[in-house]
């Protein structure tokens, strides 16, 4: 089934490696002012290392860099300059590992912290270690660079929080082999492959199992915590439950509430809409029950009247609200109320 997209952006990249890229094109000598005003990139995002840009923005950034560099390995040469903090709250965990190969694992579970397009996966093996790069089928049309920028930023972070020089026996892109390679063999070794039907990095195991220079486990913990919540939200933000259940929430005391409603501001089908519902476990119907319970909830705990919710929840009159609230909750919105006030008058 082919979908629609969104009028949002449902792939987003970090803020936080932007000013990676800017590092590297300073070291070319790239008057930065300019370039950021080519790609109307503004000043403020550079300070706001957990804003999100969309990957088609992203793309167009690294490309233009290329053509400013005139630099046909750009993903390559800007991996060199990754930082820790590039990587936001998953470069400061890899920080705090122990060894390398948790820093990798970490970057496999994680890796949307820095983009949800492409994923992280980590294979062990009794001797080598994989790291393999994917992107779904229905995915917007992404750059070699970034998958060169990725496995190029994950050497340099491991020698960073290591201080050991670590390199891969063994990296294949699906990009089409250059004329000349001799880059990539001083990045990634003479085992790089080119032409191949997917992107992974090998390494070996004793590699890997390098020590981390400054490991600390409270730290580790804290931004393991951090990054859960933090990729919850971004993938809440993508999901068609949220954007049904958001736009609900806005349409909720008017008249116009309906699938066919919520379909068309997301610029899809009904049909389209209750399929991607169902693939996130649930359905329209569900989620405007749900969404009416919560806030029937919290309106009766604000002493709101029966007359003002049955408004306000976009039903046709009171009665309908309350043997709809009697039969989701099991008591009526009058017990209700008074069971949850004593309740809290007895905290």
């Amino acid at each position: 089934m082919t979908r629609r997209p969104f009028k949002e952006h449902r792939y987003t990249v970090s803020a936080g490696v932007l000013p990676q890229i800017l590092r590297y094109l300073s070291s070319r000598n790239v008057n930065i002012d300019e370039f950021m005003k080519s790609v109307a990139l503004e000043s403020s995002l550079l300070r706001n290392p957990d804003g999100r840009i969309s990957v088609e923005r992203y793309v167009i950034i690294e490309e233009t860099a290329s053509k400013v560099t005139n630099d046909p390995c750009f993903g390559l040469h800007m991996g060199q300059f990754a930082e820790a903090g590039n990587w936001s709250i998953l470069g400061y965990m890899m920080m705090n590992c122990r060894t390398v190969l948790e820093a990798f694992h970490k970057f496999s579970r994680y890796s949307s912290v820095i983009g949800n397009l492409i994923k992280g996966e980590i294979i062990i093996g009794h001797d080598a270690v994989m790291i393999k790069l994917s992107e779904p089928i229905n995915a917007p049309k992404i750059s070699k660079h970034c998958y060169e920028g990725y496995f190029s930023s994950l050497i340099s972070l491991a020698r960073n929080v290591s201080g050991q020089i670590i390199c891969p026996t063994e990296v294949a892109l699906a990009s089409f082999k250059p004329e000349w390679i001799e880059e990539y063999i001083g990045v990634f070794g003479s085992g790089v492959r080119f032409s191949h039907n997917g992107n992974y990095m090998v390494m070996d195991i004793r590699s890997v199992n390098t020590p981390v220079l400054l490991p600390n486990e409270n730290l580790l913990r804290y931004f393991e915590s951090f990054a859960k919540e933090f990729l919850e939200e971004i993938e809440g933000v993508n999901s068609f439950t949220y954007r049904t259940k958001k736009l609900i929430l806005s349409l909720m005391d008017t008249e116009s509430l309906s699938i066919k409603r919520i379909a068309e501001e997301l610029s899809i089908s009904c049909r389209t809409l209750q399929a991607n519902l169902r693939d996130e476990g649930t359905e329209f119907s569900r989620l405007l029950r749900q969404t009416r319970e919560q806030l029937a909830k919290k309106y009766l705990l604000e002493n709101y009247s029966i007359e003002e919710i049955t408004y306000l929840l976009g039903f046709s009159e009171p009665s309908v609200f309350r043997r709809a609230f009697k039969k989701w909750v099991g008591v009526t919105a009058k017990e209700y109320r008074e069971r949850e006030q004593n309740k809290i008058s007895h905290t």
